[in-house]
């Protein structure tokens, strides 16, 4: 007896004779129609597969993260860069006052324009400065002469001559260099001051200006009207004025000391020297002007500002080596920047590194500024009274501490005394927002509704808003609850997105008097996280799923056939 075999058993395709097989035109109609239908299933799974969905839920806010970056542009209309500064504290003791590092400063005119200020960094050509090194070498070294060498000082040269508003422009007609102190007498800081301005008056003479150069001062207790339409808001104001004009000054902003006045006194009258008119002040730092990206060092710093800001920033910044920027219209060979960019500010990168390893790349859509050595400190600014009450913008990023706390823009500064009923705390927030600013890479990691959601105003609630106060001595405070939201890709590859989300309250009240009105940014950050998870379909569910709908669409149309070629068999049978 056989041994009996399984294979015809186990076999799954078992195949029919061709001769056997009766093709029809319903089943080529069922056929084209079960093709379309399978084709359509499959691309809307294959659309699932490769679209990334989401998941919301709320969470205790367990990030390790024990700081928070605060980038903030605000723009005071009627407060004095050299009064303003930032100020942080927090809920558990920590303070910061004075805070310099990544914040920069604009001076605004009475129409909100940015002042050409005497003291930013100048960036000068590197042909322009070749050919002054080599002046300088040719020439040989003199001493500094003001005037004729046998003339005598005048008697009243070591006076601080006291002025009143009639003999204010008659003072300054008669002197080239007047430095003017404007004080108060109830105010400590002049008090200080006032043995240290006479025994500088009193060695001018030992500066051998020969009375081109004379001290005064102006009591703005009794000439109140005066100094207010001098633009006078602090006590002590040292203003130098040149050649009888009393709308331009230079002010001066350092040290108060014996050293440092004649110091100042001393840098002005060389310029005066050299120009007989107001040479605006060069700092030490110097910038060669190159065609092409700068490429070494890494990015310090990064905003849209003037190119005359930008040179500030990086010539008194240690770290900076330089910037770069894209140029949409490159200028002529031999024109120099506009340092004002009339229109839209470009987008200016720093760099910092060791100066040596800075580079520029062949890329001539880019300009790049090169230091070749560190700025001096800014002893002085200049000033004008066309300019109108100035203001300042004030913009950069700071970390603090993930508590309670408030960033403080102080509108006084501590050196001085203030009229309070003076100071308008008016101002408007161009930027405010919380977070690292994300890459293109990171922003084309999350959804479309993601990313609008970063730019709607939910996440800037506060940007493009004015806050103005009718009368002085107001003070702003505007109160932010901070959400955390991250955002978990669906890549174990992707680190996670965290980005934030504020609400605010702001009011504006009166400051008492004994208090300096100020604004205040007060924040206090969620315990509850929105924790957004990503998913994707698995590949082996698309699998599944693909092979479910070829199995299904052609079991179905199987069925279909069978059904309408047994009704059309049974019809031609009975007709028979």
């Amino acid at each position: 007896m056989g041994r009996k075999s399984y294979g015809p058993v186990l076999n799954y395709f078992k195949h029919v004779p061709d001769d056997l097989v009766v093709t029809s035109t319903p089943g080529l109609i069922i056929s084209a129609l079960g093709t379309v239908v399978l084709i359509t299933l499959f691309l809307f799974e294959l659309s699932a597969y490769l679209t990334v969905t989401s998941t919301t839920d709320l969470v205790v806010d367990e990030l390790v993260d024990e700081t928070l970056r605060v980038n903030f542009n605000v723009t005071l209309h009627q407060v004095p860069c050299e009064f303003l500064s930032v100020d942080v504290s927090d809920m558990t003791g920590a303070a910061t006052h004075d805070i310099r590092k990544d914040i920069l400063k604009w001076r605004l005119d009475s129409n909100q324009r940015v002042v050409r200020d005497a003291a930013a960094v100048s960036a000068v050509e590197t042909r322009d400065a070749k050919r002054a090194a080599d002046a300088a070498m040719s020439k040989e070294p003199v001493s500094p002469s003001y005037g004729d060498e046998d003339e005598e000082e005048p008697p009243d040269t070591d006076l601080s001559q006291p002025l009143s508003p009639d003999t204010f422009v008659p003072f300054l007609q008669q002197h080239e260099l007047s430095l003017v102190n404007f004080y108060a007498p109830w105010c400590i800081w002049c008090q200080r001051l006032e043995p240290v301005y006479l025994e500088a008056a009193a060695k001018v003479p030992s500066l051998e200006f020969h009375g081109h150069t004379r001290l005064a001062q102006v009591d703005c207790v009794a000439f109140q009207e005066f100094c207010v339409k001098h633009m006078i808001r602090a006590y002590p104001t040292l203003r130098m004025y040149k050649d009888g004009n009393d709308k331009e000054f230079e002010l001066f902003t350092d040290e108060r000391s014996v050293g440092a006045i004649l110091g100042f006194v001393r840098k002005q009258m060389d310029s005066y020297r050299t120009s007989h008119a107001v040479l605006r002040k060069q700092h030490a730092a110097r910038f060669e002007v190159r065609r092409g990206a700068l490429s070494a060092g890494r990015d310090l710093y990064r905003a849209k500002m003037p190119i005359v800001a930008a040179n500030t920033f990086c010539g008194n910044n240690e770290e900076c080596i330089g910037f770069t920027y894209a140029a949409e219209e490159m200028p002529a060979k031999d024109a120099k920047p506009d340092p004002f960019m009339p229109g839209e500010n470009p987008l200016i990168y720093f760099k910092s590194g060791r100066a040596g390893e800075a580079q520029v790349n062949a890329d001539k859509q880019w300009t790049s500024y090169l230091k070749i050595n560190n700025a001096t400190a800014p002893v002085s600014s200049s000033g004008s009274l066309h300019h109108g009450p100035e203001g300042c913008m004030v913009a950069g990023h700071l970390r603090v501490r993930k508590v309670p706390g408030v960033l403080k823009l102080v509108l006084h500064s501590p050196e001085h005394d203030h009229e309070h009923a003076l100071i308008n705390s008016s101002h408007a927030v161009n930027e405010f927002w919380y977070g690292e600013p994300l890459s293109r890479f990171q922003r084309s990691r999350l959804s479309e509704a993601d990313r609008f959601e970063i730019d709607s105003p939910t996440s800037h609630r506060l940007e493009s808003i004015p806050f103005i106060s009718d009368a002085a001595g107001d003070s702003h405070v505007h109160y932010l609850k901070v959400v955390t939201k991250v955002v978990r890709h669906y890549s174990a590859r992707d680190a996670d997105t965290l980005v934030y989300k504020y609400t605010v309250h702001s009011n504006k009240y009166s400051s008492p008097e004994a208090q300096e009105p100020s604004v205040d940014f007060k924040y206090d950050l969620s315990p509850i996280s929105i924790v957004v998870q990503q998913q994707r379909m698995p590949a082996y569910r698309f699998v599944t799923s693909t092979c479910a709908i070829i199995g299904g669409v052609f079991t179905v149309i199987g069925i279909i056939e069978a059904v309408l070629h047994t009704a059309t068999e049974s019809f031609l049978k009975k007709q028979m």
